[in-house]
């Protein structure tokens, strides 16, 4: 039996996937999908390289790990702001913000384009999934309002999610960003005056 090095063989698991997954975030970041081999990832976190897949099938396993790695705490902070909100349209426009200023926080930008570049299809829809159960919580509070064509407004409210992130992951102003989605946000989430 190996030697763990936590309190129990479930926490030094943990640890050694962390581990795991720094190194593979790591080597990513110096050198790119190129350079990424199961050798490299276990060097730089000090096992033996057949060690590896006592933690993750295969290093593909670990690029999605890394692409992935942001989503628990992102859709946390997502859920809070909306729960703080006790109305529809306040839900809605936290769910716009918590999303613009996750984006701000984190490196959402090199993720994606990670995920576009280098997982497979399989481990893409994957993390397409994971996408949709966020955009689900929009949904309902959409529905809520009783908006005409519910679906339409979720994915034009999501279009401008996506689109402020990305003009967030080109190094625009968090501010700047965030009034214009809250802006067109109030705009489509307005009572039709017909």
């Amino acid at each position: 039996m190996p030697k763990i090095e936590a309190g129990s063989v479930r926490e030094h698991r943990a640890q050694r996937l962390a581990q795991l997954i720094d190194a593979t975030e790591a080597i990513l970041e110096e050198g790119g999908a190129e350079t990424l081999t199961a050798g490299a990832v276990a060097a730089r976190a000090g096992i033996a390289r057949n060690s590896i897949y006592r933690y993750v099938d295969s290093v593909e396993d670990l690029l999605e790990l890394v692409v992935t790695r942001e989503f628990p705490a992102w859709i946390d902070a997502v859920e809070r702001a909306m729960a703080a909100e006790g109305t529809p349209e306040g839900q809605a426009a936290a769910y716009v913000r918590a999303n613009l200023e996750q984006a701000a926080r984190g490196t959402h930008g090199w993720r994606a384009s990670l995920s576009r570049r280098s997982l497979s299809p399989t481990a893409r829809e994957r993390v397409r999934n994971l996408h949709t159960s966020l955009h689900e919580a929009l949904d309902r509070v959409v529905r809520a309002l009783g908006k005409p064509q519910p679906e339409l407004t979720v994915a034009v409210l999501q279009a401008v999610v996506d689109a402020c992130i990305r003009r967030i992951d080109q190094g625009d102003e968090l501010a700047t960003v965030s009034e214009f989605a809250a802006g067109a946000t109030r705009r489509l989430l307005a009572p039709d005056e017909s």
